[in-house]
């Protein structure tokens, strides 16, 4: 996954086309979504942000209906795709109403991890008609745009610049980790998604920043203003009403190399030689009485001579019953033993099943707000994240994944001093560290 510019263009007001608006409620936000409905029309549409005054963009923070149509200023106009590199088939709106940026971050994962989902959905379901259709793979590709427009602590642009590339940081070093992933159909198409951002004060440079490259123009001696004014341009094009964060995902099937017309006569072979089975007079249906008889043969048997043996086991060992352990069970007993920061009336343990990258960061996140809301000084405490399912084998990764939340806490200014992170893995070298299953440390220090 790579980071990319947003390919949104400043061009002015521009007529609105005829469309339908279908909004669909999200957990922590409102989604919108348009569609061209003219069949003379090109199905795919560029997006221009309009600068607009700053009362029709007035969002409200009750995450009413307002907010959509606030979002609906984002005008659209019809280009064809052959004289147009940056038109799109579909755009989505979606609001983030929370004012915690700790909430927001795990809101920017989630709008990722749904990126990729139907990226994966798209490529599973051209698989399963192929067989069916002639047609080759086509490729999807979607924008969705996110406003977050109650965020106090990224309403200058600095942090928010900062958060946003540490967040593609994250998801950039997650192409080197360990996962266990699925097998089953569309997993060869390649799913890509670029995040980019918007904010009404893009570019702004700080005092130090600016001192930088006055000394840059005195060193080089000449300045190129028709650079300098290109430079502002675009700047100009990425600054929205409010921090935006756009999202787009693009799934793109594999490269056809003749695999698939293997494929296809392999599974031909495959149902002729059943066909020949079948000619030669043995066929499911037998196979099918052969297993009944088998059954009931094996019902109507006696075994009194295996239930002697059973019950003198019972006799000798004793009657105990087995009870499972479960990770969380199994975590919570190596931290009771192993961790001299753990306290039975302060820390706290949480579990996730999840096996990919984006969807461990959402759940990371929306622990740590979900922890703050419900008390927002936890000096001395400890909080436990078990993630048995997220790369069990590879401590190295698992603690990669912990530096980039670490970096990413770094640039939320209100919870850089807040908390420290640490691992606990089963292929860590020391032993001390080695625990059942992997955890995340929470220490918080404010």
């Amino acid at each position: 996954m790579l980071c990319s510019t947003a390919r949104i263009l400043d061009t002015g007001p521009s007529p609105m086309p005829e469309h339908t608006d279908t909004a669909a409620s999200a957990p922590n936000g409102i989604t919108r979504s348009h569609h061209a409905t003219d069949p003379h029309q090109t199905a795919r549409m560029q997006a221009r942000v309009v600068p607009m005054p700053s009362q029709s963009w007035r969002i409200p923070n009750d995450g009413s209906d307002k907010t959509n149509k606030a979002t609906k200023k984002l005008h659209y106009a019809d280009e064809k795709p052959k004289n147009n590199p940056y038109s799109r088939k579909e755009v989505t709106y979606v609001c983030e109403t929370g004012t915690d940026l700790c909430a927001v971050v795990g809101g920017i994962f989630r709008r990722v991890r749904e990126a990729r989902e139907l990226g994966e959905a798209h490529g599973k379901g051209v698989e399963a008609r192929l067989d069916e259709s002639s047609q080759a793979p086509t490729t999807m590709r979607q924008t969705q745009l996110c406003v977050i427009p109650n965020c106090e602590e990224i309403a200058k642009f600095h942090p928010f610049d900062m958060l946003v590339q540490s967040i593609n940081q994250a998801r950039r070093s997650a192409r080197d980790f360990v996962i266990e992933k699925k097998g089953g159909a569309g997993n060869d198409w390649v799913v890509s998604i670029n995040c980019a951002h918007l904010h009404p004060e893009f570019g702004e440079q700080s005092p130090k920043q600016q001192l930088e490259e006055m000394k840059k123009e005195d060193e080089g001696g000449e300045i190129d203003v028709n650079y300098k004014e290109f430079k502002r341009q675009r700047d100009m094009a990425r600054r929205s009403p409010y921090p935006s964060v756009i999202v787009e995902v693009q799934s793109t099937p594999p490269a056809d190399f003749g695999a698939r017309s293997e494929e296809a006569a392999m599974e031909a072979a495959a149902k002729l030689q059943n066909a020949k089975r079948e000619a030669e007079g043995v066929s499911s249906d037998d196979v099918q009485k052969l297993e009944a008889l088998f059954r009931m043969s094996a019902a109507d048997k006696k075994t009194s001579s295996d239930g002697d043996f059973y019950d003198a086991l019972g006799e000798a060992f004793g009657k105990k019953q087995i009870a499972s352990q479960t990770p969380l069970n199994m975590a919570q007993t190596w931290v009771l033993k192993n961790d001299p920061k753990f306290n039975k009336q302060t820390s706290q343990f949480t579990t996730s099943n999840t096996r990919m990258v984006d969807q461990a960061y959402e759940y990371v996140f929306n622990t740590m707000a979900m922890l703050i809301a419900e008390n927002d000084s936890r000096k001395g405490q400890t909080s436990y994240i078990v993630l048995p399912k997220f790369v069990p084998t590879s401590a190295t990764s698992f603690d990669r994944f912990a530096g980039q939340i670490s970096n990413i806490i770094r640039a939320i200014p209100s919870m850089k001093d807040k908390v420290l992170i640490s691992t606990y893995h089963p292929e860590h070298v020391e032993k001390s560290t080695q625990s059942p299953v992997p955890i995340l440390v929470l220490t918080w220090t404010k």
